[in-house]
């Protein structure tokens, strides 16, 4: 009914279809179809035409302006009364490395679901070096990274457990890697040292997906978690130095109680909570 309100008020007030639709941003004909559709509801005419095809509101037109005002007057002080009441959310910022988007965050996710009423959460995604960084400005509230990167204003705790596999087809001699700042990008480069196959092209890629879409496509190989990996995508595994954790990222000095409760939960429902805790 606001569609059909707005777009009413719009055409009473112009005294025309094309002006409303100007004004709306919208299609003539979505103008009349709303106007019929109100009608129809209304079951009586609400505009006419005179002879100069000029539009003339109908009587039962000129009773329902000022309702119409009303309802959507009414309609904008909800809005606003849902808007002032998500504002007293805690904010609650994360930001994921590129692999744990996919794999981590949705099980990070189920452990936020019974806070969510009580949060304006927001999750981005960003390399781990750059998700670092962020908590350590105290710009977000938690990260989830692919390397123990440690500093002064945060803290750290393993999360998960992740095998990296070699993926793809080797004998296609070209090789896609991840941009460096990534999680996965230094186990790149120690494999790179000493592999025991020829590579002609490397090939830069910042985005896991795009990775994976090459590699299905049968267009080279690429180091990825293990997770990613499909019925249709060949892979290998590697020794033991390519089993990486994911680790949680906190602002060493943060103060507000909800917060801390979520991040003092996740640190003890990760997989090492047990070592978390000694």
């Amino acid at each position: 009914m606001f569609e059909l309100f707005e777009t009413f008020i719009a055409v009473y007030e112009t005294k025309s279809f094309t002006r409303a639709a100007q004004h709306l941003f919208i299609s003539q004909p979505t103008v009349s179809v709303r106007i019929q559709k109100l009608e129809g509801e209304l079951k009586t005419p609400l505009f006419t035409r005179d002879q100069n095809h000029r539009v003339r509101p109908t009587e039962a037109a000129t009773v329902l302006y000022p309702r119409a005002l009303e309802y959507l007057a009414n309609w904008e002080q909800v809005q606003m009364q849902i808007r002032q009441r998500s504002l007293t959310k805690t904010p609650f910022k994360i930001a994921v490395s590129h692999s744990a988007a996919t794999s981590v965050m949705p099980e990070i996710f189920k452990k936020l679901q019974p806070f969510l009423p009580e949060l304006n959460l927001n999750i981005s995604m960003q390399n781990s070096e750059k998700v670092f960084q962020l908590v350590a400005d105290h710009d977000i509230h938690f990260g989830i990274i692919e390397k123990p990167i440690r500093g002064d204003l945060t803290q750290s705790f393993p999360l998960f457990s992740d095998e990296l596999v070699l993926a793809g087809y080797p004998e296609k001699q070209t090789f896609f890697i991840r941009e460096a700042g990534s999680g996965v990008s230094h186990y790149t480069q120690q494999f790179l040292k000493t592999n025991p196959f020829p590579i002609q092209h490397i090939i830069p890629m910042n985005s896991n997906d795009m990775i994976i879409a090459h590699l299905k496509a049968g267009l080279g190989a690429s180091l990825i978690s293990k997770r990613f990996i499909t019925d249709f995508l060949p892979y290998q595994h590697l020794s033991d130095q390519y089993q990486r954790i994911f680790y949680g990222l906190a602002y060493l000095d943060e103060h507000d109680p909800l917060i801390l409760k979520i991040i003092e939960l996740l640190k003890h429902s990760s997989q090492f909570s047990s070592d978390t805790a000694k």
